[in-house]
């Protein structure tokens, strides 16, 4: 059997390419042609397959022989000479549908498993989440857990969608919350021949993942997964398939449980996957931007044991992936895109959609009870009308839903209704809401006369004083201070500060609830109404979990680099000479007779040299004396500080290292009165820690360092140094929060005016000194998470 289609022929056209794109239980095929070319489409048996002869027509390089999924086994181009051939093998039972979508060729390809409803498929009969360290898995088991399903992981990787086709639960709920660090909840639904999960994720979490099965149980996990030993995974095929604005990356493996991590990089989609490696010919780059879609490179290369798929965009993208058994298929949306059909959708669902029959009313001056038994007459709704419901009204309605009608018929004469199954009250909007505010206290009524029962709830982690205030409609907030509390709450003696403040209409306890507590077994006793002690039982197990620790290790290092020296001269002596009758004596000056230049540098013991020289006739007519001193200092000096505190998460911690410094003080009574006071030095870490869902630690941090310095004029001094930040941290990185780095240079001559600048006898007649200071502080700050690896298998 064939058939002839026939499209707006063009001759001499060529096919560009050939792309396999997983859609469901459906496979799709796409047959990208530069025009519209005239095709014939032959039916084949034994074995089954579909034959596309598409004449005059030549087939481009690079498209070569696919291996199929689902219901396609294979698809194998080949060129000859009347055109090219396409021929598509398919599992028994497979049906296709083709559509012509520009210049391309869509065939659509459905499996038979996918049309059955049938009882192969999976049975999901329990669920479990288990945190193994750094990463969760979701366990799920029943019968047929390998057949037909897909993965969706969308919204930014915080919403895995799991399709079990032709699959069925008999889980006894449909809505699963947990506390893990990775999974929010699941949600469990069926439609359209399908089951469904929905797995609400954690940021980040979704980003690494890894999907196995068997016939009895499936296992996904995320977070840190670690593929397991095996001769690994081959990546057969890496192919870009384009459709119009939207472009689809699609990765096929000989495993349907390769570990996937995709992640985004600025203008990059990473996918790696683990213990991997590609086929022959499947390393390369792949340049598509004459394709409009946003991408505009792939590059798919090996990374040690693993292989990584790189795709460069050219605009800001929304990345999903979609995963059918060995298929994995990356859609890469423009960010406006997706951003106007959100907004189409959320205009859509702000409006009401009506549904009814649509009815045509023409009345003038029609009595509204009438109008309304018309409306019950064409919506097999009964309606009760209360004895205020009257009047008249006139309207003109045409091929308008009855909803719709009912809707502006209450709105017209200020009506409400209520629903109750297929009954519907029709009454004033004032009778309603009396009725309505009667209903509530007459529930109230029934609380009060419920009878009371009695608790005891023993508590693991939490404060018994404090659940008792979050239940008397209290919040607690625990700060730590450094002295007495902090201003307007209640301090312990451990320097504990506890703030309550109250909101009354929040409060899970009755006014005829009573508690009672034991501190010393940790023990509360309750007694209250069996809804308000499952309420409140609800919320204990779920504040009363253990917190999580971290450990913060700040380090100070100060180092310091002095340097100076100094280089000076002394030299003088005596003239003593008779002549003419008279006695000539030349000296130095006063202060210093010896001595005509006094330069010297600043030398003592320990500290520097000098050496001297004498030079005199035997008559004492001329003494004359020669001093050179040089004195040179360096120094290095390194001060690390480590202060370190362990606290529970969100809590913060306080550690302080304090040197007290007297002071003298000095009244300025008569006669004056000498006294001390003592000032401090500290070294404080406070901090507190709050750690995120993807393991990170934000942190709200004060670090001070007083250094205490000895004056040798004058009193000590306080070098203070401190830093206030908050920063994001990664689990055990150290980050630099900051530094000071101070440096001196001073480079001073003193001499003779004039003599001194006389070349090299100038160097008699002055003293050179040089200094050069260095100072440099810096702040690490370590955040590491106690963690709790959980249960071991």
């Amino acid at each position: 059997m064939f058939v002839w289609l026939m499209a707006p022929a063009v001759q001499a056209a060529t096919i560009e390419g050939i792309n396999m794109l997983a859609d469901g239980p459906r496979q799709s095929l796409r047959i990208s042609m530069d025009a519209p070319i005239a095709y014939q489409v032959f039916n084949l048996e034994g074995p089954a397959r579909v034959v596309l002869q598409f004449p005059h027509t030549t087939l481009a390089k690079g498209v070569v022989p696919l291996k199929g999924a689902g219901g396609v086994e294979q698809i194998v181009p080949s060129q000859d000479s009347d055109g090219v051939r396409v021929e598509i093998g398919m599992a028994g039972g497979t049906t296709y549908n083709i559509a012509e979508k520009g210049n391309d060729l869509l065939l659509s390809f459905t499996a038979k498993a996918a049309q059955q409803s049938s009882a192969s498929g999976a049975v999901v009969q329990d669920i479990e989440v288990r945190d193994q360290g750094k990463s969760t898995e979701v366990i799920l088991r029943g019968q047929h857990m390998d057949a037909n399903h897909n993965a969706l992981l969308t919204n930014e990787g915080e919403t895995m969608v799991l399709d079990f086709w032709g699959g069925s639960s008999k889980l006894p709920k449909e809505y699963y919350t947990y506390t893990s660090p990775r999974l929010n909840n699941v949600t469990v639904g069926s439609a359209d021949g399908r089951l469904r999960l929905v797995m609400s994720l954690r940021a980040g979490a979704g980003t690494k993942h890894q999907i196995e099965a068997d016939n009895n149980q499936m296992i996904i996990r995320f977070g840190d997964v670690v593929a397991k030993q095996k001769a690994g995974v081959v990546v057969e095929a890496v192919d870009f398939q384009p459709d119009d604005r939207i472009s689809h990356l699609v990765v096929r493996t000989d495993s349907t449980d390769p570990v996937i991590n995709l992640q985004e990089e600025g203008d990059k989609v990473i996918l790696d996957l683990k213990q991997a490696h590609l086929a022959p010919g499947q390393e390369r780059t792949q340049d598509v931007r004459a394709f409009p879609g946003p991408v505009e490179q792939i590059d798919a290369y090996s990374v040690n044991k693993d292989v990584r798929i790189v795709t460069r965009l050219r605009q800001k993208s929304v990345v999903s992936s979609y995963q059918s058994g060995n298929v994995l298929t990356v859609t890469i949306k423009p960010q406006d895109m997706v951003a106007s059909a959100r907004a189409d959708d959320e205009a859509v669902k702000s409006e009401k959609v009506y549904t009814g029959q649509k009815v045509t009313f023409n009345y003038k001056d029609i009595d509204i009870r009438n109008a309304l038994k018309l409306i019950a007459e064409m919506s097999d709704f009964n309606i009760i009308m209360s004895d205020d419901v009257k009047g008249v009204l006139t309207m003109r309605l045409i091929d308008v839903p009855w909803d719709q009608a009912l809707d502006l018929i209450l709105s017209a004469r200020g009506l409400g209704k209520e629903q109750n199954g297929n009954v519907v009250r029709i009454a004033p909007l004032a009778v309603l809401k009396a009725d309505a505010n009667a209903r509530k206290e007459a529930k109230q009524s029934v609380e009060d006369v419920a009878p009371l029962e009695t608790e005891f709830i023993t508590l693991g982690y939490a404060s018994v004083n404090d659940v008792k205030t979050i239940l008397e409609g209290g919040s607690v907030k625990t700060e730590v201070t450094s002295a007495g509390g902090a201003a307007g709450g209640t301090t312990g003696a451990n320097g504990t500060g506890q703030t309550v403040s109250s909101s009354s209409e929040l409060k899970l306890l009755s006014e005829r609830g009573v508690i009672m507590l034991d501190e010393r077994s940790n023990t509360m006793i309750i007694t209250d109404t069996r809804e308000r002690l499952n309420n409140i039982k609800r919320l204990i197990a779920v504040i009363d979990k253990p917190m999580q620790q971290v450990m913060v290790e700040a380090r100070i290092v100060e180092a310091t680099d002095t340097f100076s020296r100094d280089l000076g001269v002394k030299w003088g002596g005596t003239l003593n000479s008779n002549g003419g009758g008279y006695t000539h004596t030349v000296t130095g000056a006063a202060s210093a007779p010896q001595n005509v230049v006094d330069l010297g540098a600043a030398v003592k013991a320990g500290a520097g040299g000098a050496i001297g020289y004498t030079l005199g006739t035997l008559n004492n007519a001329l003494n004359l004396n020669l001093e050179l001193s040089a004195a040179e200092a360096e120094g290095q000096i390194k001060v690390v500080s480590s202060p370190r505190v362990f606290t529970s998460n969100l809590q913060e911690a306080l550690i302080e290292q304090d040197q007290q410094i007297p002071f003298q003080v000095t009244t300025a009574s008569t006669p004056p009165v000498v006294s001390y006071q003592l000032k401090s030095a500290k070294l404080t870490l406070k901090v507190t820690p709050q750690i995120t869902a993807d393991k990170r630690i934000i942190m709200q941090l004060v670090v001070n360092k007083d250094t205490p310095v000895a004056n040798t004029v004058g009193p000590p001094t306080i070098d203070k140094k401190q830093i206030m930040t908050k920063l994001l941290v990664k689990n055990g990185e150290t980050m630099v929060l900051g530094g000071i780095y101070t440096q001196t240079t001073s480079d001073q001559v003193n001499g003779v005016p004039g003599l001194q600048n006389i070349p090299f006898i100038g160097n008699f007649f002055k003293r050179k000194q040089k200094v050069r200071n260095r100072n440099e502080l810096l702040i690490f700050i370590t955040p590491t998470i106690i963690a709790d690896d959980g249960p071991k298998n």
